[in-house]
């Protein structure tokens, strides 16, 4: 029996996904939520990254933490202040100027992601299973939350992508001439982090290149990896199924997700997978993505409402639709695969449906 995986495409750095996603699986997670992952899968297609988990399991380990919170063994303001005081030193250090870099600083680098992981992960998972929550304790979580999620919202994106490419430039012409930075992105955090520590070789150029169009990572707990790359991992994503079949998707019109903001507006599609897909969009068209972020704002304030494949009610998508008043569904899991450029569609965020016209 296959399996059934959430797929999201990601524009992200192999190198960066890896350590990210270890610390999701690491012992730190398990300790702060009582439970972890599984497993959690990164794919390399033709150059366009994904991760996939199994479908339900952050909803599960999110009720294991709420769980935690209604036996009183969360302190939520403490570990907030925590997180707040090392957010303010994380910003300081990926803005350093490139002249103090040393290849060194990437440990201190992924460090920071495993620390800032647990909060992270509670503020924006658990919201969605509040149910999970004693009812009295449901409105105090909910703000504690939001401010985590005000403060969080852009660790990730913007290590990945202020100081990941700054770094991965810097080591390419300072130590490691022979691999361009768009070499670099393909390598995996551990192989970085023992080249940092002096303890290893990094794979060859052939390596790299295969890794450029298939790769296959899967981590499980605690910090383990296992990985495929070129023909070997083609024939495992295909055994594995973790693309899906493109034939499933055909004759499909029409998604529900979660209404993050009311309305109902019909419009053209834009399909918005990432930042250089800006360029094309044209206002008043409807954008369709994995997910929104802080540099897709502009856009946003123009188009007539949003649609993403993932997210819960504190995501980004969700929170801008809310301040900017625009229809806004999010979850859907598939939009950006049925839908695109150009499809008429109505978005009926007052029933969470999205269909083609």
């Amino acid at each position: 029996m296959n399996k059934k995986y959430e797929k999201h495409q990601r524009e992200y750095t192999v190198v960066g996904a890896t350590a990210c996603l270890g610390s999701i699986v690491s012992q730190g997670i398990k300790d702060f939520f009582g439970d972890s992952l599984s497993e959690i899968i990164s794919v390399v297609k033709n150059g366009v990254y994904y991760h996939l988990q199994l479908d339900g399991e952050r909803q599960k380990v999110a009720r294991s933490f709420l769980q935690r919170v209604n036996r009183g063994e969360i302190d939520l303001e403490k570990e907030y202040n925590s997180f707040v005081k090392m957010v303010e030193e994380y910003e300081k250090f990926i803005d350093q100027d490139e002249s103090v870099f040393s290849k060194e600083m990437i440990l201190i680098f992924f460090k920071y992601y495993e620390d800032l992981m647990p909060v992270a992960l509670a503020a924006l998972d658990s919201v969605d299973v509040i149910d999970e929550l004693d009812l009295t304790k449901q409105k105090d979580f909910m703000e504690w939350a939001k401010k985590v999620r005000t403060c969080e919202e852009v660790i990730y994106k913007d290590g990945e992508m202020k100081f990941m490419p700054r770094y991965l430039k810097w080591l390419s012409e300072n130590n490691l001439p022979d691999y361009s930075a768009h070499d670099l992105k393909y390598l995996l955090y551990d192989e970085i982090v023992n080249y940092a520590k002096g303890n290893g070789q990094l794979p060859n150029l052939e390596e790299i290149n295969n890794r450029h169009s298939d790769l296959l990572v899967i981590q499980r707990p605690i910090w383990q990896m296992e990985y495929w790359s070129g023909e070997k991992a083609r024939e495992e994503i295909e055994k594995r199924k973790l693309l899906g079949n493109k034939d499933e998707l055909e004759g499909i019109t029409e998604l529900k997700g979660q209404s993050a903001y009311t309305g109902k507006v019909q419009g053209k599609v834009r399909i918005i997978r990432s930042r250089v897909d800006m360029k094309d969009f044209i206002d008043g068209e409807i954008i369709v993505s994995p997910m929104t972020e802080p540099s897709y704002l502009p856009i946003m304030k123009q188009a007539l409402a949003f649609v993403t494949n993932e997210g819960g009610m504190l995501c980004h998508a969700a929170i801008v639709a809310r301040e900017l008043k625009k229809p806004c569904i999010i979850g859907t899991k598939i939009a950006t695969h049925v839908f695109k450029d150009g499809d008429i569609v109505e978005v009926d965020a007052e029933k969470g449906l999205i269909k083609k016209l």
